[in-house]
């Protein structure tokens, strides 16, 4: 069944994951293996978790790139856009997990409806299904932020104690 789960983000995160191989199995094209686990929070009672791979991080910055033209100037009053939480009534929980096929990014803008005061993030699921996220600019920097580490290969799992890698004391 084909869905659209369309909500406000209110918390992004990205962490390392490791994948390993069965042996004997056919090993996946390169740059497919995921190697991160992005997660968008809706609020308290929502949750959109997906596994990307460093080519998935070079498209979905490819993505934010060709969007950044098309980025209308908007007044003051829509320049501070914040989300707002998803609230489910108590104990109900979404965790949605789409096997993404494909992204779309919109820019905030002015349409003949009314001003868009926040960036847009559709995911296309395999089945047809579509997420879509409302995205402050602050988190639109941070999500792009982290793609780029994950297309570099600068993401790396932590230490067995919980830390990450060393700090660089280099200027």
């Amino acid at each position: 069944m084909r869905q659209t789960i369309a909500f406000q983000a209110t918390g992004f995160d990205l962490q390392p994951v490791q994948v390993e191989v069965a042996e004997g199995a056919e090993p996946p094209e390169e740059g497919s293996l995921p190697v991160a686990l992005m997660a968008f929070q809706g609020g308290p009672s929502l949750v959109v978790t997906m596994l990307i791979g460093t080519t998935d991080a070079e498209n979905m910055m490819n993505a934010f790139t060709e969007a950044e033209p098309m980025r209308a100037q908007l007044p003051p009053e829509a320049q501070n856009w914040e989300p707002e939480p998803t609230v489910l009534p108590g104990g109900m929980f979404w965790a949605v997990t789409p096997e993404v096929v494909g992204m779309s990014v919109t820019p905030p803008q002015a349409t003949p409806d009314g001003i868009v005061p926040h960036w847009t993030l559709a995911f296309d699921d395999a089945d047809g299904s579509q997420v879509q996220m409302a995205v402050s600019e602050a988190m639109c920097v941070n999500v792009v932020r982290g793609l780029a580490q994950v297309a570099h290969g600068e993401l790396v799992m932590p230490d067995e104690d919980g830390a990450g890698p060393p700090e660089d004391d280099e200027g």
